[in-house]
C-alpha cells in the first residue's frame, strides 16, 4: 500500500460508519480536516455489520461499515478489496471463538474460489441452513427444518428464518432471488434474534454483507464460462469522488444460460439463467460520522415454474387396499384420445410454460455517529419487487388449466419500508448495552390464476361451458406493520464470565382481505353462472370477496446468554430465548363450497406462534488456534406451529364437510446436535467440517389434513400426526472439506522459456496454486405422511464439489477450473401419488446437475 493510501486508512480507522437519506446534504458539512488520532480513540472497536455480534456478548472485529453499530464503536473500515476478504475471516473466526452462541459463516474468499453463487450454494457449506427457493415469488428458506408456514401462499406469512442484507431484514422470500456477488461473509445465526435490532424470528437469520467502497482506486473483472452454454459477467469498480471523504463502489453482473430440462415438444428448456443486476454504494467519513448509501437493483426472466415432474401413472393406493375408478393415463385416453407421451422427469411435454419476469429495487442507508463515547445509528431502507408467475405446466401435451397441471399463476407486488434507532455503548467495558426502536411496513399484493381453463378442459370436464381463457382472478393484500423497542445488556463479572440479557417488545398490526372474481367470457352461449358453476366444479371458486379484516398482537422477545471462559481455548456458553412470530395472513382465506353453494370463508388469521429455545455448546481452540471446534445443543419448542390444518364445517342445510386452511399445529419441538470443525494443517492446507444431526417432530398435532390415501368414499378427513416427524428433513447432513494453497513461483515465465514464447511482462509475476473440495451428504428424506399406506423416502445423496486454479501472490488474477455436482445426483424434493386427475409427480431439485466450467478474474487497475 502507497504512502497515500496509509494515509487514508488511517483516517478512516476513526471513522465511524454512518447512514442516512440526507446522505449528500451531511457530506456537504463533513470537515475536510479530520484528526485521525482523536477520532480513533472514539471509535475503537465498534463492529459493523450483522446481528451476531449484536446478539452476543463479545461482538465480532468484522467489517466496520457494513452496517450498524453493534457493538458500540467502530473497527477498521475497508480499503482494499483484500481487506474486504479478510473481514470474512475475521468475522468467521470471531464466531467460531468469540461469539457466545451457535453460527457458521461463508466467506468472500471462498465464494469467490468455490463458485457460490446463490443461496443453494450455500446450503453445501451450511448444511443445517436450507435455502429450498423454488422461483422468485416463493422460498422455504429454513434454518433447523421450519421457516415459512407449509400450505401458505408465502405472502403474508411470516418466517422462522430471518434474511438480512447489510443489517436491513427483508420480510418477503422474494428478496432472497438473484445473484450473491460483492460479498464479504454470510453469516448463519441460530436462535432467537431481534433482542439485539432487526426483525424477531425464531430459529435464526442469514445475515449477508456486502463488501465497502474503497478509497483505493481499483476495477476487477470476473467471467464464467461453462456446460449449458453458461456465461456469467461480473465487473467492480471503486475509489474515491471527493478526497479522503466519499467513495464509491459500482458492482454489475449478467448471468445467462440455458436449462437443464429441455422440453420434448417445443424445445425449451426449463430451469434456466437469465438475469442482471446492479448494486451502487456511496461512503461519506467524516469527523466522528460515517454514511453508508446503497442502492440495489435484480431481474431476471427466466423459465422457473417447471418444479414437478411425471413418473408414472397415477401410483395412489387408497388406505383401504382399493384403487382409483381411473387413473390420469386412462382419462387420458378415454377423455381426451390422447396417450401419455413421457414418464421422464427430465424430458416433458408440457405446455404453456411462459417465462417467470422478476424485479427487484432496494434502497438502504445506514448512518453511525459518535455521541461522546457512545454511538447512534439510523438504518433507513425501503424496496419495491415485482414478481411474476407465467408457468401453468400442462402436462402430457395437455392444456387443463386445473387439477393435474402445476399451476404458477400467482403474481406478487410488494413494497417494503423500514426505520431503526439505536444508541449503543463501547465495547471492552464492564457493562456494554444497546437500546434501540424499530420500525417496519410491508404492503403486498397478490393477483392469482390458479384455475386457467385450456382446450381441454371442456372435455375433461364434461361440461362445454369450461371455455379456453375462461379463469378465476384473486386479489390478496396481506399488510403488517410493526414497531418495537429492544435492548440488550451483557455483564462481564470478571475475565471468565460474562452474562448477556436482551428483551424486546413488538406491536403488530396484521391487515388482510380476498377478493375472488371470474373473468367472465362474452358472446358465448353460456350465463355468467353457467361459467362460474364450471369454475366451481374443476376446484375454483365464484364471485366472492371476504371485506379487509384486521388483527393486532404484543409479541415480547428475550434472551438469556451466559458465557464461562474455562481458559484460553475452552469456553462454554448457554442461552434461553423466548421468541414469538404474529399470526399469519391467510391470503388463501378462500370461499367454502358445499354442493356448489357458497358457504362463506376459511379464517382469515391463524394464531401467533411461540418460541422457547434452549442451547448448550462448547467452544475450543488447540495448537495455536490450528483446530477450533464448535459443538451445541438445542431443544426448540414451537408453540401453535403455523401450518396446514382441518376443520369441520356445517352449512345451515347440516351438510358436513372437512375444511383445510392455514391454522396451526398445537406443538412442535426441534431438538438435535451441531457442530462446525476447522484444521489449519499449515498455512497451505486446511479441512472444514460442519454437520448437524435434526429432529424435527410433531409433538401434538391432532388435525392434520388427511394425506391422499385417506381420500376413498368415506375416510376420514382429518388424521393424527402427533408425535410423528416433520417430512422432508434430513435426519443428518455434513459437510467435509479441503482448501490447499501452495506457491509455484514463476510458472508462466517457465513454460515460456521452455517452448521459447514470449509470454509478456505479466508472466514474470509470482504465482499460487490452489484446489479445494467440498462433499455434502444428506441421509434419507421421507417425502410422503407418516401415516400414508405406502411411502416414498429420497434415498441418501452427496453433491460433490472441486476445483483447481492458479492466482498471481498479489490477488490481481486468478483462473479456476472448476465442477459443481461432478457426481450428477438429482435428488427429488417432493413425491404425489396422483389421482384421477394426476399423474405421480416428483419435486425437481433446484441444485441442478452437473455442471462444470472455468472463471478468469482480473484486476483491470
Amino acid at each position: 500500500m502507497d504512502c497515500e493510501a496509509r494515509r487514508l486508512r488511517k483516517r478512516l480507522l476513526s471513522g465511524v460508519s454512518s447512514t442516512s437519506f440526507m446522505l449528500g446534504i451531511a457530506l456537504g458539512a463533513l470537515p475536510h480536516d479530520l484528526h485521525a488520532q482523536d477520532a480513533h480513540a472514539g471509535m475503537k472497536g465498534m463492529h459493523m455489520g450483522s446481528e451476531p455480534a449484536a446478539d452476543n456478548a463479545a461482538p465480532a472485529n468484522a467489517q466496520s461499515t457494513t452496517g450498524a453499530s453493534d457493538a458500540g464503536h467502530v473497527d477498521d473500515v475497508v480499503v482494499t478489496g483484500q481487506a474486504a476478504q479478510d473481514d470474512g475471516e475475521a468475522l468467521m473466526m470471531e464466531v467460531m471463538m468469540k461469539t457466545p452462541r451457535g453460527g457458521d459463516v461463508v466467506t468472500g474468499k471462498q465464494a469467490q474460489q468455490q463458485q457460490i453463487r446463490r443461496l443453494t450454494d450455500v446450503q453445501q457449506i451450511i448444511p443445517n441452513f436450507r435455502p429450498n427457493i423454488a422461483q422468485p415469488r416463493q422460498s422455504r428458506q429454513a434454518i433447523r427444518g421450519v421457516g415459512i408456514a407449509a400450505g401458505s401462499a408465502g405472502t403474508g406469512s411470516p418466517s422462522d428464518t430471518g434474511y438480512m442484507v447489510d443489517n436491513v431484514s427483508w420480510l418477503f422470500a422474494g428478496w432472497q432471488w438473484g445473484n450473491l456477488v460483492d460479498f464479504s461473509s454470510i453469516e448463519l445465526i441460530l436462535g432467537p434474534t431481534g433482542t439485539a435490532g432487526g426483525h424477531n424470528t425464531n430459529v435464526g437469520t442469514i445475515s449477508i454483507r456486502t463488501q465497502l467502497p474503497s478509497f483505493v482506486p481499483s476495477a476487477t473483472a470476473e467471467t464464467t464460462v461453462g456446460n449449458y452454454n453458461h456465461i456469467i459477467e461480473n465487473l467492480v469498480f471503486t475509489g474515491p469522488l471527493i478526497d479522503d471523504r466519499l467513495a464509491y463502489r459500482v458492482t454489475f453482473y449478467v448471468d445467462k444460460g440455458d436449462g437443464w430440462i429441455r422440453d420434448q415438444g417445443t424445445g425449451t428448456t426449463y430451469l434456466d439463467n437469465n438475469r442482471l443486476g446492479f448494486r451502487g454504494q456511496l461512503l461519506g467519513v467524516g469527523d466522528g460520522m460515517t454514511d453508508r448509501l446503497i442502492f440495489n437493483f435484480n431481474a431476471s426472466n427466466e423459465h422457473d415454474d417447471y418444479l414437478l415432474g411425471t413418473v408414472g401413472d397415477t401410483s395412489l393406493i387408497y388406505a383401504n387396499g382399493t384403487r382409483p375408478t381411473a387413473t390420469f393415463f386412462q382419462n387420458m385416453q378415454t377423455k381426451l384420445g390422447k396417450q401419455a407421451l413421457t414418464t421422464n422427469p427430465y424430458a416433458p411435454y408440457a405446455t404453456r410454460m411462459g417465462r417467470d419476469p422478476t424485479h427487484t429495487y432496494t434502497l438502504s442507508n445506514e448512518l453511525n455517529w459518535q455521541i461522546g463515547q457512545n454511538t447512534l445509528t439510523v438504518i433507513s431502507a425501503g424496496g419495491y419487487g415485482s414478481f411474476e408467475n407465467n408457468g401453468f405446466q400442462g402436462v402430457q401435451n395437455t392444456t387443463l388449466g386445473f387439477g393435474a397441471e402445476g399451476m404458477g399463476g400467482m403474481n406478487t407486488y410488494l413494497w417494503q419500508v423500514s426505520q431503526e434507532v439505536r444508541l449503543s455503548s463501547p465495547t471492552d467495558q464492564p457493562v456494554e448495552w444497546k437500546a434501540g426502536l424499530y420500525s417496519v411496513f410491508e404492503n403486498a399484493w397478490d393477483k392469482m390464476h390458479h384455475t386457467y381453463f385450456g382446450w381441454d378442459s371442456a372435455a375433461w370436464l364434461n361440461n362445454p361451458a369450461a371455455m379456453p381463457g375462461l379463469y378465476t382472478r384473486w386479489h390478496n393484500n396481506a399488510r403488517d406493520f410493526q414497531i418495537a423497542a429492544y435492548g440488550q445488556t451483557t455483564i462481564h463479572f470478571d475475565p471468565s464470565f460474562a452474562l448477556t440479557f436482551g428483551l424486546r417488545d413488538s406491536y403488530d398490526i396484521r391487515y388482510g382481505s380476498d377478493t375472488f372474481y371470474p373473468m367472465f367470457i362474452e358472446g358465448t352461449p353460456f350465463s355468467h353462472a353457467q361459467q362460474e358453476a364450471a369454475l366451481i366444479q374443476a376446484g375454483s371458486y365464484g364471485s366472492a370477496d371476504t371485506g379487509g379484516f384486521t388483527k393486532y398482537h404484543n409479541a415480547v422477545t428475550g434472551i438469556v446468554n451466559p458465557e464461562i471462559k474455562i481458559n484460553d481455548n475452552i469456553r462454554l456458553w448457554g442461552l434461553i430465548g423466548r421468541g414469538d412470530k404474529v399470526s399469519a395472513v391467510n391470503t388463501q382465506d378462500v370461499p367454502i363450497y358445499i354442493n356448489g353453494q357458497f358457504n362463506g370463508f376459511t379464517p382469515m388469521f391463524n394464531k401467533p406462534e411461540t418460541s422457547w429455545d434452549y442451547e448448550i455448546g462448547v467452544k475450543t481452540s488447540f495448537f495455536d488456534d490450528k483446530w477450533i471446534s464448535n459443538v451445541n445443543l438445542y431443544w426448540n419448542d414451537l408453540y401453535n406451529f403455523q401450518a396446514s390444518s382441518n376443520q369441520t364445517f356445517t352449512s345451515p342445510a347440516g351438510v358436513v364437510t372437512n375444511v383445510a386452511f392455514l391454522a396451526n399445529v398445537p406443538h412442535v419441538r426441534l431438538r438435535g446436535i451441531e457442530f462446525v470443525e476447522r484444521l489449519a494443517i499449515n498455512e497451505e492446507l486446511n479441512f472444514h467440517a460442519t454437520g448437524a444431526y435434526t429432529e424435527a417432530r410433531y409433538i401434538s398435532y391432532p388435525n392434520s389434513p388427511a394425506p391422499p390415501d385417506f381420500a376413498f368414499s368415506g375416510g376420514p378427513a382429518i388424521v393424527s400426526l402427533s408425535n410423528t416427524r416433520l417430512t422432508g428433513i434430513p435426519w443428518w447432513s455434513f459437510s467435509i472439506g479441503y482448501n490447499y494453497e501452495h506457491p509455484v513461483g514463476a510458472l508462466l515465465r517457465d513454460l515460456g522459456d521452455a517452448f521459447h514464447v514470449e509470454l509478456g511482462d505479466w508472466a514474470n509475476a509470482s504465482l499460487v496454486g490452489y484446489s479445494y473440495g467440498n462433499v455434502d451428504w444428506f441421509y434419507k428424506t421421507q417425502l410422503t405422511s407418516p401415516v400414508s399406506y405406502v411411502q416414498y423416502w429420497q434415498a441418501p445423496y452427496s453433491i460433490v464439489n472441486a476445483g483447481i486454479g492458479l492466482r498471481t501472490e498479489d490477488n490481481k488474477y486468478s483462473l479456476t477450473l472448476w465442477g459443481k455436482n461432478l457426481f450428477n445426483a438429482l435428488p427429488f424434493t417432493s413425491w404425489a401419488y396422483g389421482n384421477a386427475n394426476a399423474s405421480t409427480q416428483v419435486g425437481i431439485s433446484t441444485l441442478g446437475p452437473r455442471f462444470f466450467g472455468a472463471t478468469v478474474m482480473m484486476t483491470l487497475w
